[in-house]
């Protein structure tokens, strides 16, 4: 059907010149007017004709957007058809006199066409101006006004301003439900369009409700949504693959490219590109060989497609890169490299040897010649590929960064350490700089993409100065600038900041912020443009720059939160140093993948002991990442939980630090990697002494912490809020009495000096804890849980778990009262529930605790959660953590509960005596190592603090 559509558009286009060329040389007179006749009769006839197809696009065509995964491009999708048929209508006007709703339809047509060629700020300005004619007359009911609303929607969503995205489609989404019901052509594709906007926003579980909704109203059968219904199952993979279910989505894109067949070529772009996700998904699943056959096949129907010449063609050659890296990964590089030379030979004959393209393939052949010890092949193509980049693109693209990357990593390849170390001082520094100038403008979930795809970059550095750091003492410097800098930079993000603002209850203030935003992202868009696109786009970046720097100047002068949140943090460690009393040492730890030619998979630690006194830190590397992750973990695991002597894991977790740390009397640790699973203070020395008997060892999210005094919390704030013993309303889930008696002696022991909130029973329910309200102290005694991702089967006491499978965040949390009400029957709930007894750490991170002082959640396994480099803990610590805790108490493995009702009754009595927290909850562990000995007992907590 698109083919024929391309065809007949094609023949009103050779109508179109033919009529004009001859119009051109017609003479006056009697034959002449006859001519004239005849020339109006055929005019207003492909008028009517053209009408007609324009009617068509009008009422049944619509933007869907599509889901590709990260290392999928688009071919090239336009609707030529429908591009020529509104051309030809513009032409055959010929200045006919226009409504004033012919003029707002002919302005949209002018903005889908410039979205259609790629031209995004140009469809958006003409688009606006559509949307304002439309408004201006009235016609706010005709459905191309929609059409407007839902394509700059669209476009929104593909720029990365996901605010004005959200805000469109919703409009866009509300107006065709009203005009013509939810079974609508119009509202399923606007219904698509804000799944995958939820999608690219990372709100996975509302993406999947959402989708789950539109497979409801579409209808596979119905000839006019085969189609729809195609991109619907594509993007559903996709957001599986996404949520780490790469054999569902491979599964779905099966089903997607067999639909997809019934109703397109086999060579329509679409169709294509649902057969480069579908290769894509079967290479991570393993199925190499497969993979391999589907990537063929496309490339088979691109050579059909094309016809002749078709391996000349850059979309050919695009495919030919994509299945070389699947040759990379299968080891056969020899074909990864005939792929990759292919392809710049054709991009070299078709845009010339210095294109952008070409670049990007010159790179890929370079790297790949570096990685193979090619030395002398690689550096010409990666010198040609910068030279390129630089002539034709800013100093800061992201491009050149990745060049002169490319360049830095070539030169330490070939020991050429002092011009790897300048080149690799170019890219940290812009990288710094790009993080301080966009982080904060980007949404939690943006940052974090963000922040996955920038973080290898710092790794590969990591591993450069650490190896090269004793020739070269300046790169320590850089080490620990960029250390400081970006650890646990998600966690100290956007979150707290936004809710202060919001909490504000100040609208101008969060309409300037939410303003703010939305330029800082289409500054960050201009910046990655060429300067080329940029004029044919007249795109005014300065004047951007100006209007964002004046709002974020209101901003400044509106809300302290705001001008403060964002300060540069302290990057120089000597301020660590000099803040450290005599006998106190900083133990930065720091978990990083082993690079050899490229990142592996194994990781090594480095130890950088900070002494007061020293000059400079003290770097101890261990290289035996995977051992301490894997076979000692599970060894140090073992002995606890069966209580058995350790005599193993000091030598593995302490040893190779221990001549640095000497005897100091305190140890501030920052833990990364598997030390945020490990308590040091239960590693048992060869003199049979634990740790903590010699050591004050404290815990800090980040080594600035000891900078900054913890501020007192305000008068009027010194409330206690304590929760336990909940009632769980199920015989499978044991009560715990202990918690009751618990929650009785802490309120003892405070009473005194504050005031006193109890929840006990029933009334220890989610409800009541989403009510608190920044108390000095709260205490959460109950059951925890986590589930490691391989663990989520169907339920969990009535939760379906596939809806938690892979955010962290809803797989650790604590049972409160009613978790299970459903058990029995095996009903499901949602962890959208108000209070379902599930209290998840998806939850938590909502709590208004902006000055507790300390929270303690008593109960096993709190500390748990999915580890990320440099970021901690992805469970309930981030998220109270987040939520504004200073000081947080959890624990690591399964608890007693007559034990943790001792440990917590010491820890209040010592504390309410006058001592610090930090030194009242280490009282209280050293008396229950007098009455339990082994570290099961007294080791489960740590105290976190910030």
């Amino acid at each position: 059907m698109t083919f024929h559509l391309k065809l007949s558009a094609i023949s009103f286009l050779i109508l179109i010149v033919s009529f004009h060329a001859h119009l051109a040389t017609a003479q006056f007179g009697v034959g002449s007017v006859l001519k004239k006749q005849a020339e109006k009769l055929v005019k207003d006839k492909l008028k009517e004709k053209t009408d007609e197809k324009r009617e068509s696009y009008d009422t049944l065509s619509f933007n869907y957007a599509i889901a590709f995964l990260d290392k999928t491009e688009s071919f090239e999708n336009q609707q030529k058809g429908e591009g020529l048929v509104k051309t030809a209508n513009f032409l055959l006007r010929d200045g006919e006199p226009q409504s004033d709703l012919e003029a707002a339809r002919d302005i949209y047509d002018f903005g889908r066409l410039n979205y259609k060629m790629g031209n995004q700020f140009l469809a958006e300005t003409n688009l606006q101006l559509a949307k304002l004619k439309y408004e201006q007359i009235s016609a706010t009911d005709e459905p191309n006004y929609l059409k407007v609303i839902g394509l700059l929607g669209l476009i929104y969503g593909e720029m990365g301003r996901f605010t004005k995205a959200e805000e469109f489609t919703q409009i866009a989404l509300d107006g065709w439900k009203e005009m013509q019901g939810n079974e609508s052509v119009g509202y399923l594709a606007e219904l698509n369009n804000y799944a995958v906007l939820q999608i690219n926003l990372g709100n996975y579980l509302k993406a999947e409700q959402i989708i789950s909704q539109l497979g409801k109203l579409l209808n596979s059968e119905n000839e006019n949504e085969k189609l729809p219904y195609a991109i619907y199952i594509n993007n559903a993979a996709i957001l599986n693959q996404y949520m780490g279910r790469a054999d569902q989505a491979l599964n779905l894109m099966k089903k997607c490219t067999k639909i997809a067949k019934e109703s397109l070529t086999d060579n329509n772009s679409t169709y294509l590109q649902f057969l480069t996700n579908k290769a894509i998904l079967e290479q991570e699943n393993g199925d190499l060989a497969t993979a391999e056959n589907t990537f063929q096949e496309v490339l088979d129907l691109q050579e059909s497609r094309l016809k002749l010449n078709a391996k000349n063609d850059p979309d050919y050659a695009h495919m030919k890169s994509n299945i070389a890296a699947l040759y990379v990964q299968k080891g056969e590089y020899e074909k990864a490299e005939e792929a990759l030379k292919l392809a710049l030979d054709i991009y070299e004959n078709e845009f010339g040897s210095e294109h952008l393209t070409t670049a990007g393939t010159q790179a890929d052949l370079g790297n790949l010649y570096r990685f193979l010890g090619a030395l002398d092949k690689a550096e010409p193509l990666l010198q040609a590929a910068l030279y390129t980049r630089e002539r034709k693109l800013s100093n800061n693209h992201p491009k050149v960064v990745k060049s002169q990357e490319d360049m830095a990593l070539w030169f330490w390849s070939s020991n050429q350490i002092e011009s790897a170390k300048s080149y690799f001082k170019r890219v940290m520094e812009t990288s710094e700089e790009f993080v301080e100038d966009y982080f904060p403008a980007l949404s939690e979930a943006e940052k974090t993409k963000y922040w996955e795809q920038m973080k290898p970059r710092f790794f590969r550095f990591y591993n450069f100065a650490l190896e090269n750091h004793q020739k070269y003492p300046e790169l320590l410097e850089d080490f620990m600038r960029y250390r400081l800098s970006t650890k646990g930079i998600l966690l100290s993000a956007s979150t707290s900041l936004r809710n202060t603002i919001f909490n504000q209850n100040d609208e101008e203030l969060t309409s300037l912020y939410e303003q703010w935003l939305d330029q800082k992202q289409q500054l960050a868009n201009a910046y990655a443009l060429t300067e080329e696109e940029i004029q044919e786009q007249s795109f005014n970046v300065d004047s951007l720059e100006n209007a964002t720097n004046q709002t974020e100047k209101e901003l400044s002068l509106k809300s302290d939160a705001f001008s403060n949140a964002y300060e540069d943090r302290n990057t120089d460690y000597r301020n660590i140093l000099n803040q450290l009393k005599p006998g106190e040492v900083m133990v930065e730890i720091v978990q990083y993948p082993i690079f050899d030619k490229q990142l592996t998979s194994k990781n090594a630690y480095a130890y950088v002991i900070l002494k007061k006194g020293a000059s400079k830190p003290e770097i101890v590397i261990n290289k035996s990442g995977d051992l301490l992750e894997n076979r000692y973990y599970a060894y140090y695991n073992n002995v606890i939980n069966q209580k058995m002597k350790d005599e193993y894991s000091y030598d593995q977790y302490w040893k190779s630090m221990e001549e640095e740390v000497g005897n100091s009397s305190r140890i501030y640790i920052s833990p990364d990697g598997i030390y945020n699973q490990v308590n040091m203070n239960t590693l048992q020395q060869p003199n049979g002494k634990y740790l903590i008997q010699d050591h004050d060892i404290r815990y800090v999210g980040h080594p600035n912490d000891i900078l900054f005094e913890k501020s007192e919390s305000q008068v009027g704030q010194q409330k206690a809020y304590l929760m336990g013993d909940p009632n769980f309303d199920s015989q499978s889930i044991a009560q715990l009495p202990g918690t009751r008696k618990e929650i009785e002696d802490i309120s003892r022991f405070l009473s005194p000096k504050m005031q006193m909130q109890k929840y006990l029973d029933k009334e220890a329910n989610e409800s009541n804890l989403k009510m608190v309200q920044s108390p000095k102290y709260l205490h959460l005694a109950s059951h925890g849980y986590f589930l490691e991702d391989q663990q989520a089967n169907d339920n969990l006491f009535g939760v379906q778990l596939q809806y938690i499978r892979q955010n962290p965040l809803l797989r650790s949390g604590l049972l409160l009262s009613g978790a299970g009400s459903s058990q029995g029957t095996g009903s499901s709930q949602s962890f959208n529930q108000s209070d379902n007894g599930f209290f998840s750490a998806y939850e938590a991170i909502n709590l208004n605790l902006n000055n507790t002082e300390m929270v303690v959640l008593s109960a096993c396994e709190t500390g748990k959660g999915d580890v990320k480099s440099g970021e901690g803990v992805y469970g309930l610590q981030r998220a109270f953590i987040v939520a504004g805790a200073q000081s947080l108490v959890m624990s690591l493995w399964k608890v007693d509960d007559t034990a943790t009702q001792k440990l917590m009754s010491g820890f209040y009595r010592e504390n309410v005596k006058g001592k610090a927290i930090q030194d009242a909850f280490r009282s209280a562990q050293l008396a229950m190592l007098n009455e339990y000995k082994h570290p099961y007992y007294w080791g489960a907590f740590i105290m976190f603090s910030r």
